[in-house]
């Protein structure tokens, strides 16, 4: 299996590992095979290591900006509404006086969380002052008894929410360049140990013709297939099914998912891999064990060369599905 993305050196890293220990073994005192730059397969290993320990961080913090980004969509579309009900209540009750006119624009129900804040801080102060007006009778309140101390309760949520966001998403950024400072040092390991090979092994050995490789063989891309997803509330789980392969030389499907509503081939990862002959169908939980997470899903087409080509990408809420 060639590297064809993030989410294939962990088991390309595998097969080299693997290789390199038969080669030893075969060497014997001949060896055992070192690189140029005096890295030997402990060296592999232990870099096969860091690289899953960064991964995970990095999966680690990309659900916690997911979780992040659910919690504040959750307070900005609950607020959108309070902004909406206290202009309406406004224009009722004290219609004909100065405080319909000193009502700002709304944001709309879609845009993103920076274009509430100064409506927001602007509703907080109108209420504040007309509560304070001698000419009201009484403090003014939302549906559900909703007062002005629970709206600012509200968007100092909000604003927590908002930083929350950033610093995941930094945290995020972060994680990806370290996990992508592992992935080049495992792949000029890699691509050094095919370099010396010829010096150590003939080109007739079985183990010389099994030398993994980092780019496909020769042939074609493979058609897409067709995914579909949805959310099974009874299972807790979330089901997958895709279309038939028609390739000729098909060896595996895979299911790789990324954390979020976004699919990025540079974040996606591996749940699962399924021959030919299995029912093309997947339920998992992956990305999905909290309420109101999502992950977007592509279900991809492995060839026998090493080609490969992803199918539509399907976002999945915990509760909900969304088909683009």
């Amino acid at each position: 299996m060639p590297i064809s993305g993030a989410s294939s050196y962990p088991g390309v890293s595998d097969e080299f590992i693997n290789h390199w220990g038969l080669t030893n073994v075969f060497l014997a005192v001949a060896g055992p095979l070192l690189l140029p730059d005096g890295t030997d397969l402990a060296g592999l290993i232990l870099r096969r290591g860091n690289l899953t320990t960064r991964r995970a961080n990095l999966q680690g913090v990309l659900n916690s900006e997911e979780l992040a980004r659910a919690e504040l969509e959750f307070i900005r579309v609950a607020l959108h509404a309070r902004l909406v009900q206290f202009n309406e209540k406004v224009r009722v009750f004290h219609a004909n006086t100065k405080w319909p006119q000193a009502l700002s624009e709304l944001p709309g129900i879609s845009d993103a969380p920076a274009r509430f804040f100064d409506p927001l801080d602007d509703v907080a102060n109108l209420w504040n002052r007309l509560n304070s007006d001698p000419a009201t009778t009484a403090p003014l309140m939302l549906l559900g008894g909703y007062t002005l101390a629970m709206f600012v309760t509200d968007v100092a949520a909000m604003k927590a929410a908002h930083t929350a966001l950033i610093t995941a998403s930094s945290n995020v950024r972060l994680a990806r360049v370290e996990r992508n400072v592992e992935q080049d040092l495992i792949y000029e390991i890699l691509k050094s140990y095919r370099e010396v090979y010829p010096t150590y092994m003939e080109k007739t050995h079985p183990l010389f013709t099994t030398l993994p490789r980092l780019t496909p063989l020769p042939g074609s891309t493979p058609n897409k297939v067709v995914v579909q997803v949805v959310w099974v509330p009874a299972l807790q789980k979330a089901r997958i099914t895709f279309t038939e392969s028609d390739d000729p030389h098909l060896d595996h499907f895979e299911v790789r998912i990324c954390i979020g509503p976004n699919y990025s081939t540079d974040d996606e990862s591996i749940i699962a891999s399924i021959e030919p002959d299995q029912p093309r169908e997947l339920l998992t939980d992956a990305g999905l064990t909290a309420p109101g997470s999502t992950i977007s899903v592509k279900v991809y087409v492995i060839t026998t060369t090493g080609n490969e080509s992803g199918s539509n990408a399907v976002t999945v809420a915990h509760d909900t599905v969304t088909i683009p």
